[in-house]
């Protein structure tokens, strides 16, 4: 028996050994690629915190030698980006709201009655997610201006919506399916209506669905830059992706420095809204993603 445990020891450290060069092969690549993603990142970090001359000084620093903030203060005094950033948080709140409360009530019910073409629907829906959104930038167009939308919030907010939607309830089925049924049962036999139990039962216990679901749709409507440049692209209706673009002058005369202060005032609310759905977030998306 101690030749067959001695055996046994020496196979398992040669599979080890020749485990080792995968896992530095591996190891590499996740760091190559780590630096790949965030060294962009800190540039523009970092050049917030520069003077104009020092962005483009020879030879490049990528430590600021003087930190500033005069390029944070002037964006916000000098430009209309306070007017943009309160333009995104209005038609981000307004889109999580409505995509939110209409995606879970039909979550809920797909998830709890049976009716005809159900499957057929939910498979319509998925598909749908499927149409790149430039492809009906001109639908959208003449919708929104026959209904004397265009330039509005209420524009923005309608597609937003309608296009978040089925993912909202794709995902929040996938979460109500794993909750058993003889909840609802139970809570019915105790007197309790329909909406009562949605409210009060199924809602609380499905927080790291909506906290997916939420953060999902938060980072689509916060981020989205084609339509509102379409759609809504004058000062007083501007939200933040078609602020930063009006930056980089048309004629090579680009603010950097402004511009990469716009850009991280732009990014800190998504990078905030992580880092409160992040406990939710993966067991949120891999509950949805069982059914």
């Amino acid at each position: 028996m101690s030749v067959g445990i001695l055996a046994g020891s020496r196979l398992r450290a040669a599979r080890s050994r020749r485990h080792v060069p995968d896992l530095v092969i591996t190891y590499a690549l996740y760091g190559l690629l780590s630096l790949l993603v965030l060294f962009p990142l800190a540039w523009v970090l970092l050049g917030s915190f520069k003077n104009p001359g020092e962005i483009f000084a020879y030879p490049t620093t990528f430590w600021p030698r003087d930190f500033t903030f005069t390029n944070y203060t002037d964006v916000i005094n000098r430009t209309a980006l306070p007017n943009y950033l309160w333009n995104t948080v209005i038609v981000t709140a307004s889109t999580l709201v409505f995509a939110l409360g209409i995606g879970t009530v039909a979550a809920y019910g797909f998830s709890r009655w049976d009716f005809p073409f159900k499957d057929t629907i939910l498979v319509v829906l998925l598909v749908l997610q499927l149409i790149p959104s430039t492809v009906n930038i001109v639908p959208y167009y003449m919708m929104m201006n026959s209904l004397h939308l265009l330039n509005t919030h209420a524009a923005l907010i309608i597609i937003y919506t309608a296009g978040n939607i089925p993912f909202v309830i794709w995902i929040m089925k996938g979460y109500f399916d794993s909750l058993p049924r003889s909840l609802d049962e139970a809570a019915v036999i105790d007197g309790s209506s329909m909406f009562r139990v949605f409210w009060s039962i199924i809602l609380p216990l499905s927080l790291p669905g909506l906290s997916a679901a939420g953060f999902l749709t938060f980072l689509s409507a916060w981020s989205e830059f084609l339509l509102p440049l379409v759609l809504a692209n004058s000062r007083e209706v501007a939200v933040m992706s078609v602020g930063l673009f009006s930056f980089f002058g048309m004629d090579g005369n680009t603010a950097y420095h402004y511009a990469f202060a716009a850009s991280v005032m732009s990014t800190a609310p998504v990078i905030i809204a992580y880092l409160f759905a992040q406990e939710y977030l993966v067991s949120g998306l891999a509950s949805g993603a069982e059914k």
